[in-house]
């Protein structure tokens, strides 16, 4: 089998039994799903997007990619399936249905949630046309019936970092970096919390009501959850002296001038919620925290820092042993969960078209990376999703946010309660 470098990626350094940095996304559909369509949708899936169909390995010097030419597996199940074993055919994508939903499991490292929603809208359009025998139309339908782009299966990184260094980009009119703590509360050292299940809350929150909301307090989406989440976490811990952090992140392929890629490029921006936001009003914090969204936003600066991750993940290809590599990378990914609270991700509204009337449910489950408690906010037709997982089964902070919601006037209905079931990563 061919054997493929991995550069853009760091995340198999940082493969441990606890972290798996794997995505599990649900799509309920109005109707039961009709297993001979979703598996030819599932081979037409497979035609458009073989440059995905890859196992990893690793070796004494480094962890790299293999093509693997097995299917996709198409399982009659709810529940998770391991991913790079037998239980996937070794793939590091693998598909399930059970009643009305459709499961799709990948790892992180290969797909983010932006490539993962191309991979689910492509799936959800060639399904529909199948299972409805209708022509459907949609934004995006002329690029999944269209021929694969060169951009697509690039290393977005490793070509960012070649162009820059070709170009001699120095980034001089960058604005500043966004200026972080280490002084930031950490949920599972409050004392609260104790080992258990991981588990995941799921509810659906009215469009309408989301955004009139966002509206009088000058917020987006995400910048509206993010502050409800600090904001709930503060109710408990608000004699602490550590500060609330939320991270937010950021696509960066407009910025690095691949749109279409599928590998995975995001970064983050922190809502601190200190004294300064906390004590002004909905309205004033929502136009604070939209601000520092807009600023460190920036496409310079998203470029600098780009480069300087780039440089990070070019400093590991040369570490000659996969060990050390995993050491370094696991110091990198420490600094990085020490400057975070939690996480609330907003993965945008599904622009679905004609399959928007199939869809009645849109939810993504992630491995909370360490942090405990990570929010996913999606939009799809007349409601938004919101996903939050954890680390544990104490319910405290998810209850707090529930009267968060409620005192802000948003209504919302619970569709699941229960553990969060993301695969497992064989073999690495």
């Amino acid at each position: 089998m061919k054997k493929i470098k991995i550069f853009g990626s760091s995340d198999c350094y940082g493969l441990t039994d606890e972290l798996s940095f794997t995505l599990r996304m649900k799509v309920e559909l109005r109707d039961s799903i009709d297993e001979k369509c979703l598996k030819e949708a599932v081979a037409q899936l497979e035609e458009r997007f073989k440059y995905l169909k890859v196992s990893l390995k690793k070796n004494i010097k480094e962890f790299y990619y293999t093509e693997n030419n097995k299917p996709w597996v198409v399982v009659h199940s709810d529940v998770a399936i391991p991913l790079n074993g037998t239980e996937s055919n070794d793939q590091l994508i693998a598909f399930s249905y059970y009643e009305n939903s459709i499961y799709v499991n990948v790892w992180h490292g290969q797909l983010d949630g932006t490539g993962l929603y191309a991979l689910v809208e492509a799936l959800v359009y060639f399904y529909c046309k199948r299972r409805y025998d209708e022509d459907i139309s949609f934004p995006n339908q002329a690029h999944y019936d269209g021929d694969i782009l060169d951009e697509e299966y690039l290393d977005a990184y490793l070509e960012y970092y070649k162009r820059c260094k070709a170009e001699k980009r120095r980034f001089y009119d960058a604005p500043p970096s966004q200026k972080t703590s280490s002084n930031v509360m950490k949920l599972n050292k409050m004392g609260l919390v104790k080992s258990g299940n991981r588990s995941s809350f799921k509810l659906r929150i009215p469009q309408k009501d989301l955004m009139k909301y966002c509206s009088s307090a000058d917020g987006s989406p995400v910048t509206a959850v993010a502050l409800m989440v600090a904001d709930a976490i503060y109710r408990i811990h608000g004699d602490s002296d550590r500060m609330i952090s939320i991270g937010i992140p950021v696509n960066l392929r407009p910025a690095m001038g691949f749109k279409v890629t599928r590998s995975s490029t995001f970064s983050q921006i922190y809502i601190q919620y200190n004294d300064k936001i906390r004590t002004k009003d909905f309205e004033t914090q929502g136009t604070i925290c939209r601000g520092t969204v807009i600023r460190y936003s920036d496409e310079r600066l998203i470029q600098k820092n780009t480069m300087k991750y780039c440089k990070m993940l070019r400093l590991l290809t040369l570490i000659p042993l996969t060990c050390v590599k995993q050491f370094f990378a696991g110091i990198v990914a420490d600094q990085m969960k020490r400057i975070q609270t939690a996480s609330v991700t907003y993965v945008g509204r599904a622009q679905y078209g004609d399959m928007a009337k199939y869809i009645t449910g849109f939810y993504t489950d992630v491995d909370a990376y360490g942090l405990g408690f990570q929010a996913v906010l999606a939009a799809m037709d007349d409601a938004f999703y919101i996903t939050i997982d954890q680390d544990w089964d104490n319910k405290v902070y998810i209850e707090s946010f529930l009267k968060v919601l409620v005192e802000r006037g948003l209504s919302y209905e619970i569709t699941y309660d229960g553990v969060n079931d993301i695969p497992v990563m064989r073999n690495v």
